[in-house]
């Protein structure tokens, strides 16, 4: 056996064993030693202090170090907290998704800020032979895409700046935005009439058009966009499209009790 394969068949044991642990905790439901937890899966005390030492640094358990037992830590609860609000959050999504593309007959869909980018979690093809392909679980830059756009300018004011602060700016396309100026004019814009736009700046040849949404926390808005060929894109196709994109959010706003982004 190679180095190689040495060391990759130890990181799935290591792996597995993580993931051992967690799952004894979640069935105990109380906090055990270092022997218990050692005894229960037949991890060697030298392996296990490690692994325990880093799910304690990760904040996946939580250390007594009175009693020197370990439970599940916020780390896990956060993990179960996301996936449940993203899923809900999709669910309400959906349908205004189907209703979207369906009125306007071009690619739709809802988009939710993961880390530094966004990301897109329910979509809704166009049925026209031309037309732009999205992908659930698609990420992108929040500057260089309409969602990512209006998602950035409707975040509080701080958590924008630490993210402005903090970018560098790459070219996808001749037309990306270049310069942090200009970026904060599109923002500003954005902010003034609750619309972003992204023009080839991520994918030449089409336009995105998004609206912000308020999905519970206000430190991270979602988003709806439509995505249209530049050739199909007209005064009138805007126009109809901003109209029902602000019906969209009044819809999902009901839908889930929530106040409008600001």
């Amino acid at each position: 056996m190679d180095a190689d394969k040495k060391s990759s068949d130890s990181a799935v044991k290591s792996a597995d064993r993580v993931l051992d642990i967690l799952q004894l905790l979640a069935r105990q439901g109380s906090a055990l030693s270092h022997h218990e937890i050692g005894t229960a899966l037949g991890i060697p005390k030298s392996s296990l202090t490690q692994l325990l030492r880093n799910l304690v640094a990760r904040g996946f358990l939580a250390l007594d170090a009175l009693q020197g037992t370990y439970s599940l830590g916020p780390a896990v609860f956060e993990l179960v907290r996301g996936s449940g609000a993203r899923e809900g959050l999709t669910a309400h999504a959906r349908p205004i998704v189907d209703w979207l593309a369906k009125s306007l007959g071009e690619a739709t869909s809802f988009s939710v800020l993961h880390d530094d980018e966004v990301e897109r979690v329910c979509v809704a093809e166009s049925r026209s032979p031309l037309s732009y392909r999205m992908a659930v679980g698609d990420s992108f830059p929040l500057y260089s895409t309409s969602a990512g756009k209006v998602i950035l300018a409707a975040m509080p004011p701080a958590r924008r700046n630490t993210y402005l602060r903090d970018l560098q700016l790459e070219a996808h396309t001749p037309a990306t935005v270049k310069s942090l100026s200009d970026l904060r004019r599109q923002l500003e814009a954005a902010q003034s009439t609750q619309i972003a736009y992204s023009r080839g700046e991520h994918t030449p040849g089409v336009v995105g058009i998004a609206i912000a949404v308020f999905s519970g926390d206000p430190e991270s808005p979602s988003a709806f966009n439509v995505v249209v060929p530049e050739v199909r894109f007209t005064d009138a196709f805007d126009t109809r499209c901003r109209e029902l994109l602000v019906r969209a959010r009044e819809r999902f706003q009901a839908s889930t009790s929530m106040a409008p982004a600001t």
